[in-house]
């Protein structure tokens, strides 16, 4: 029968010199709950212990009561004990109960005391380990408010009594300065005790590749993203009938354009596996109405649901949303409308976004905490809208080789209302098949396909990465057409070549030539002599035009103040230092004696630094004005 408390204190005064103090006196203390009773206890049996002058005797085997005690619940140990636990843990010396956690230590006066790590239910339920960087993250369980709920946080919050504090305590979670070390060493017994139930789960916190796995279709790895992407990962999602998505698609596809912004859609998914460049597929028209948006939300239905604020997002945003969803979606496209909304920020072209997003990987970042921040890639596409073209006249030639723009004349769809309605109604349901056909086919073959249409492109008059990017519509649209629109007929490279942009057009040193002579042309007034008989220059002269009458062949040379030149090349988006050697090298800019490009000459009487340029006459191909096309007099001038 179970001695008293009373009985074990008697049985202490019985004690004779040299008997050894009863076990059941120690054990008694580890079965009291409160710390009142329990300390009074203790003081009773030390005080009965000075009476038979066995304190130091006493105190000694007490301590090792209590050592003894710990290591056995670390070996064996308390199990977690809340009602309606989400799993039943080891927790060694751990008292874990409705009413809270604790746990018997001793203090600087070798007391054993009792100290809590929770005053709530709370554990750890699973461990997602980061698939792409290898770091830990631990879901924990918590009953609060009467309800059971759950926070995923990173290790080292768990293992940090400060970071503990600000991660848990904003949420509810009653941890202080006072307990945390408590609660981190709880959270760690827990994990350490119990590790085929808390095994790590393969994890990702972003959508698309992860070797041949691809999300959000992976069974076998658990999403673990940030709360600012759930809507996009929730839109990610089958709704509705594939027949009823298939048939209206079928009828949208009779439109070019709209088929292309499909195979753009899903050419996302291709970059990765044939080694390719993020691209950028832009539809625009000045006019409104031409349901380039729709073409766009009929793309993005491939993935899931394309609505506004899903995964088709306003442009009307932070270049740094951009770079963090571009690296969420990783795979996936990118689908973006009306990008007139950002010019604000860009206040003479778009090239800086063009080279950000195409280069695949955001810049680092410091954190306010100290250290930076893990540098985001992706491998998508990025699909557009808008009122204007992406590329102007100034764009550097990085960016137009990066782009497939296409200009919307006419309606791309008969009715967008009901479009829109069939499309946020039935969606999601091609791109896991689609997927499912990239994991069964050879990477190699992929490549090799996507090879030859490369090599087909690049017979034509375009640049590699325009022909990279158009190698990947095409492939994709071959894919399309097997795997969902098998009625139709895949796309050869005669069908989409009118879309491509010409070497010539991309080139910067081509293009800002071509405008330097527009320029002269509009402004013939600026290079005649203002001291002439027939002068009617009262303004700036900027040069003279030079031409060799005993030989009209001859193309004219334009003598050009080199301060004017560069002013105008700056203002119109480009370098006078990175052209003119490719001018040079197209024999378009006449050295001097000393193989400079700059001549100390006089013009009209007035000595200074020229810059002579051999002058093209005849209307240019690609439609520039050339001299003979302007009538003399004076056109809008690009100075004040």
């Amino acid at each position: 029968m179970e001695k008293s408390e009373t009985e074990l204190l008697d049985g202490m005064s019985d004690l004779k010199p040299g008997q050894q103090f009863p076990d059941e006196i120690f054990y008694r203390i580890f079965e009291i709950d409160g710390n009142v009773e329990r300390t009074q206890y203790i003081e009773a049996l030390k005080s009965r212990a000075r009476i038979l002058k066995r304190a130091n005797e006493f105190n000694a085997i007490l301590k090792a009561f209590f050592i003894d005690y710990s290591q056995k619940m670390k070996e064996t140990g308390n199990v977690t004990n809340f009602t309606g636990q989400p799993a039943e843990l080891q927790c060694g010396p751990w008292k874990a109960n409705d009413l809270g956690i604790t746990m018997q230590k001793f203090d600087g006066h070798g007391l054993p005391v009792c100290v809590s790590a929770c005053t709530h239910p709370i554990l750890p339920v699973k461990i997602f380990k980061d698939v792409d960087t290898g770091r830990e993250r631990v879901m924990l369980a918590y009953f609060k408010y009467g309800q059971w709920q759950s926070v995923t946080v990173s290790r080292k919050v768990c293992a940090d009594n400060s970071a503990i504090v600000d991660a848990l305590s904003d949420i509810g979670i009653e941890v202080t300065s006072e307990n945390a070390k408590y609660l981190v060493r709880y959270i760690s017994d827990c994990i350490g005790m119990n590790p085929a139930k808390l095994e790590p789960q393969k994890s990702i916190n972003r959508l698309g590749w992860s070797g041949r796995e691809f999300m959000p279709y992976a069974e076998d790895i658990v999403y673990d993203g940030e709360d600012a992407f759930d809507v996009i990962y929730k839109n990610v999602k089958e709704h509705g009938s594939f027949a009823v998505w298939k048939d209206h698609c079928s009828i949208l596809r009779k439109n070019k354009v709209v088929r292309m912004a499909f195979a753009a859609s899903f050419a996302s998914c291709l970059i990765e596996l044939v080694n390719a460049l993020p691209f950028v597929f832009h539809i625009w028209s000045g006019d409104s109405g031409t349901c380039k948006t729709v073409a766009i939300m009929a793309a993005m239905s491939i993935w899931g649901n394309p609505k506004m604020g899903g995964l088709v997002k306003t442009m009307n945003t932070t270049k740094v949303n951009i770079m963090r969803t571009s690296a969420f979606l990783y795979s996936l496209p990118y689908a973006g409308d009306e990008l007139q909304t950002m010019k604000d920020k860009w206040t003479t072209n778009f090239d800086q976004l063009i080279y950000q997003i195409t280069e695949g990987i955001d810049r680092g970042r410091g954190r306010a905490t100290g250290g930076v921040e893990e540098t985001k890639t992706w491998k998508n596409s990025f699909l557009f809208t808008g009122e204007e073209p992406i590329t102007k006249a100034n764009s550097r030639a990085g960016s137009k080789n990066r782009v497939i723009e296409i200009e919307v004349e006419e309606k791309l769809l008969e009715d967008g209302n009901y479009t829109v309605s069939v499309l946020t109604e039935h969606y999601g349901h091609a791109g896991k098949l689609l997927v499912e056909y990239l994991q069964n086919t050879e990477t190699k073959k992929l490549q090799e396909e996507y090879k030859a249409y490369f090599d087909a492109m690049c017979k034509l008059d375009t640049t590699e990465k325009q022909a990279m990017a158009m190698s990947c519509v095409l492939l994709a649209d071959r894919i399309l057409t097997e795997v969902v629109f098998t009625e139709e007929q895949a796309f050869v490279v005669d069908d989409v070549k009118m879309y491509l942009r010409s070497a010539k057009e991309v080139d910067v040193a081509e293009r800002s030539y071509q405008l330097v002579l527009n320029w002269i042309a509009k402004n013939p007034i600026r290079f005649q002599n203002p001291n002439g008989p027939d002068a009617t220059n009262k303004g700036e002269v900027w040069g003279k035009i030079e031409t060799d009458e005993t030989h009209p062949d001859i193309p004219p040379v334009a003598v050009i103040n080199k301060d004017v030149l560069c002013e105008f090349l700056e203002k119109s988006g480009f370098d006078y230092a990175a052209v003119s050697k490719k001018w040079a090298a197209k024999e378009r800019i006449i050295r001097n004696s000393q193989g400079k490009y700059i001549h100390n000459t006089k013009v009209f009487g007035i000595k200074a630094n020229y810059i002579k340029i051999n002058m093209e006459t005849g209307a240019d191909p690609d439609g520039f004005i050339s001299l003979d096309d302007v009538e003399d007099g004076q056109m809008e001038l690009p100075f004040d």
